[in-house]
C-alpha cells in the first residue's frame, strides 16, 4: 500500500514520539493489571497486519482530530517499549517498538488531512467491509510482513533467534511466502526443541517455492537431526540428558 508504512517514518521521528509518550507515561503511569496488559499486546501482535490503521487505533472512519489523537495515545501507551519488562519481553523489546512503530504510523496518516484522503481511498469507499477494503487490508499485511521478514534477517545476522521466529511466525500468517517459511525453518533448527517445526516450515518453503537449491539439503540435515535425536533419546532409555540451551547469543 503507498502510505506512510515502507520508509516515511524515520528512525529520530520514532524516538522522538517514544520518549514524549515515556514522558507521559512516568507522569501518569498505566494502570492496568499485568495479565489483561499481556494479553491485549498478544491480541495486537495477532493482528497488526490484518487492522486497518483505524481499527489499529479503535476509531471509526469519520473519527475527528482528537479521536484520532487519543486513539493513538491510548494505544502508544500500551505498547510503549518501556514496558517490556513488567510483560515478560525483557530483551524482546523489539516486539513493543514493532507495535510502537505501527500505532506511530496510523497517527502521521490519519491526523494529515491529504494523507488520510490518500490512505481512505486505498481502503476504498466501505471502510473495513466489502471487498475493495478486505483486498486493502491485504495488501497492508503484504507490506507488514515484509518488514518483519528484513527486521526477522537482521535479527537472524545478530544471533536474536527468538525474536526474529516471533516476527517470522507473523510474516507467514499474513502473507505464507516461500522465503520467510524458509528463513522460519533456518532459525527454528537453532533450536533442538523445535526440529519438527523446522522440518514441516522447510518443506512448506520448498513446496512455494524460493529459488534456493541448498532447502532441500537444510530440509534433510534437519530430518537427520531429529533421527539421531530420537536414537539418543532410545539408547538411554529415554533420560532427561544434560541441559538444553534454548535461544540466545552464544
Amino acid at each position: 500500500m503507498a502510505d506512510r508504512t515502507e520508509n516515511a517514518l524515520s528512525a529520530e521521528e520514532l524516538r522522538l514520539f517514544e520518549d514524549r509518550i515515556a514522558r507521559g507515561l512516568r507522569e501518569r503511569p498505566l494502570r492496568l493489571d499485568t495479565v489483561v496488559h499481556r494479553t491485549e499486546v498478544s491480541g495486537l501482535v495477532g493482528r497488526v497486519g490484518e487492522a486497518s490503521f483505524y481499527e489499529l487505533l479503535a476509531i471509526g472512519p469519520g473519527a475527528s482530530v482528537q479521536e484520532i489523537h487519543d486513539g493513538y495515545e491510548r494505544l502508544a501507551r500500551l505498547v510503549h517499549p518501556v514496558h517490556a519488562g513488567e510483560l515478560g519481553l525483557t530483551g524482546k523489546e523489539g516486539v513493543l517498538r514493532l507495535l510502537f512503530e505501527r500505532a506511530t504510523e496510523a497517527y502521521l496518516t490519519l491526523s494529515h488531512p491529504d494523507r488520510r484522503k490518500r490512505y481512505d481511498r486505498e481502503l476504498g469507499g466501505r471502510l473495513w467491509s466489502g471487498e475493495t477494503a478486505g483486498d486493502a487490508r491485504n495488501e497492508e499485511g503484504q507490506q507488514v510482513a515484509k518488514r518483519y521478514f528484513r527486521k526477522a534477517q537482521v535479527l537472524a545476522a545478530s544471533e536474536e533467534y527468538h525474536l526474529g521466529i516471533e516476527l517470522l511466525v507473523q510474516a507467514v500468517r499474513m502473507d505464507p511466502r516461500g522465503e520467510y517459511y524458509a528463513l522460519l525453518g533456518q532459525l527454528q533448527a537453532k533450536n533442538p526443541l523445535w526440529l519438527r517445526h523446522a522440518a514441516e516450515n522447510l518443506d512448506r518453503a520448498i513446496e512455494l517455492g524460493t529459488g534456493d537449491p541448498g532447502l532441500a539439503a537444510a530440509r534433510d540435515a534437519v530430518r537427520a537431526q531429529m533421527a539421531a535425536a530420537e536414537q539418543a533419546h532410545e539408547g538411554d532409555g529415554g533420560s532427561p540428558g544434560g541441559k538444553r540451551r534454548l535461544f540466545g547469543r552464544r
